[in-house]
């Protein structure tokens, strides 16, 4: 995985410590997508411990161009789909579940549509840090206290990677990054 050291050191940690099986399920998942040319991200509590949050997460998430034709090929090859959500499958083994996000879609009225990726490989393409950031923010705008989660995630991001407040944030989102940074940052306003 192309992360910092330190920072996927403590992710694998709380994840073994934790007895969870998110990685093992990731990898699977991954490792299908590759075989049909599907390309991917991840995003989501996997994503945020890998750039440096080493928070608890249930589940998967993963971004894809086309969440039928995922869904489809992951169903067939470890996953089952889900009675309901037509966005997500569960591992049959882990029991873990992976959230299938369309890339170039929503799926809340934030802002902002989610990246789409490009680059197929059958090993974790974390979504870089700025999107991750952006898609975290936007979710919040558009869902508010429901999505508290991705905005105490976005405040322990910058903490944790020491961001600057002109930091890579898409433009729509960027006055509420602004915001955040400056409530973390009361002394360096002063300045």
């Amino acid at each position: 995985m192309k992360t910092f050291a330190p920072f996927h050191e403590q992710a694998q940690f709380l994840r073994e410590s934790s007895g969870s099986n998110i990685e093992k399920t990731l990898l699977k998942a991954v490792k299908v997508l590759a075989l049909f040319r599907i390309p991917h991200y991840i995003c989501g509590g996997f994503a945020v411990q890998e750039h440096g949050y080493p928070r608890f997460t249930v589940d998967v998430d993963i971004i894809v161009p086309d969440v039928d034709f995922a869904r489809e090929k992951l169903g067939m090859n470890g996953l089952k789909e889900n009675p309901g959500p037509k966005m997500t499958v569960t591992d049959r083994e882990t029991k873990v579940e992976v959230d299938l996000l369309p890339g170039g879609g929503k799926v809340d009225p934030g802002p902002l549509t989610l990246p789409v990726p490009t680059q197929v490989s059958d090993q974790p393409q974390i979504l870089a840090l700025g999107g991750l950031i952006s898609s975290k923010l936007s979710t919040y705008i558009g869902r508010g206290i429901a999505r508290a989660q991705d905005y105490a995630d976005v405040a322990k991001l910058i903490e944790a990677n020491h961001l600057p407040r002109e930091y890579g944030i898409d433009l729509k989102v960027q006055d509420l990054y602004h915001t955040m940074w400056d409530e973390l940052h009361p002394t360096k306003l002063q300045r």
